[in-house]
């Protein structure tokens, strides 16, 4: 049986062209959105509210109950760092056991000329309703205040970086921080509905280049 990191290789080659999970998504992919999250004053209690509103309405859009899903938690390697299986996200995943997760290391994913460029990664497949997501939409939320809960003990310090793989759509769900997030599929007609009805929120600085491609449809 082939294990988990073949099976997201291999999924990312049939569905996304070989696509590498990495920041930014959308220019990395041939359909995507782009939304943005905010509004009103930053660090606010309000802003904070809508921030997890609008991830928690474009997750909820767009993930299924039980939808198989790979949740995909990346961190830059310094030195000894690792990801613990004790880790916040981690705790977000009911039943979850230290013999499902797969755990492995991408060299020079942003910087391929740097031999310091090293990330940890950890991969586990479960059911989209075993995942305690607004906790963990939460916590990527925070990551660049001090704010809990937070992704990782070193707070806006830290580098960890969550995507959730949608097997059964074929989509990937990145929400980077407070700011905004980022959905790509193989198809353009599984992002649709989110397209629409969410059409508000979309990035301002890209929303023709999504409005175009769209429109063809």
């Amino acid at each position: 049986m082939s294990s988990l990191k073949q099976e997201t290789s291999e999924f990312l080659k049939v569905y996304f062209d070989g696509l590498k999970l990495r920041a930014p998504l959308f220019f990395n992919s041939a359909y995507g959105l782009r939304f943005d999250l905010q509004q009103g004053e930053p660090g606010t209690v309000d802003y904070f509210e809508e921030v997890i509103y609008r991830a928690m309405q474009l997750f909820e859009e767009t993930f299924s109950e039980h939808d198989k899903v790979t949740f995909y938690l990346m961190d830059y390697k310094w030195k000894k760092r690792k990801i613990r299986f004790s880790n916040y996200c981690f705790k977000q995943i009911r039943g979850l056991v230290k013999e499902d997760v797969t755990y492995s290391k991408v060299k020079g994913l942003y910087e391929p000329q740097d031999e310091l460029d090293i990330r940890n990664i950890a991969q586990i497949k479960v059911t989209r309703n075993l995942i305690n997501h607004q906790n963990i939409l939460t916590a990527i939320a925070n990551k660049d205040f001090s704010r809990e809960p937070g992704l990782d003990k070193f707070g806006f310090l830290g580098s960890k970086e969550v995507y959730f793989i949608n097997h059964d759509k074929q989509l990937i769900f990145h929400m980077y921080d407070d700011r905004g997030l980022d959905m790509v599929s193989s198809h353009i007609e599984t992002l649709t509905p989110a397209y629409t009805k969410f059409n508000s929120w979309i990035l301002e600085a890209n929303k023709k280049q999504i409005d175009d491609k769209f429109r063809n449809l």
